[in-house]
C-alpha cells in the first residue's frame, strides 16, 4: 500500500472499544459445536494482526476451509484488489440463496 494511503488511515484510527478489549480476555468463548450457519472464513497472505495459520485453524475448527488473499494485509476491504474479497464474499452468498 502506498506511503500517502497508510498515512491517511493511520490518521484516521482511533482507540478500540473497552467491550472489544474484555472480548479479548477469552471470558466469553464461542462454542463452535453450536454453530450450524456456513461460515465464510478469510484472511491475508500479509496479515500480520491475524497471521494465515490461525485463520485456517478457525476455519479448522468450523469444518470448512479458509480462503487466503495473496498480497493483501489484515484490512482487506482498503488494499488494491479489494474487489476480488468482495466478489469472493459476494459469491459465497449467492451460493446460498442469500
Amino acid at each position: 500500500m502506498p506511503a500517502e494511503k497508510v498515512a491517511a488511515y493511520h490518521r484516521r484510527l482511533q482507540d478500540e472499544s473497552f467491550r472489544a478489549g474484555l472480548d479479548e480476555l477469552g471470558l466469553n468463548l464461542v462454542r463452535p459445536k453450536r454453530i450450524g450457519t456456513p461460515l465464510l472464513v478469510i484472511g491475508a497472505q500479509n496479515d500480520t494482526v491475524i497471521l494465515p495459520k490461525y485463520v485456517h485453524a478457525t476455519a479448522r475448527t468450523y469444518g470448512t476451509t479458509a480462503k487466503i488473499f495473496p498480497e493483501m494485509a489484515h484490512d482487506v476491504m482498503l488494499e488494491a484488489g479489494w474487489q476480488a474479497v468482495a466478489g469472493h464474499i459476494l459469491e459465497f452468498l449467492k451460493e446460498r440463496g442469500l
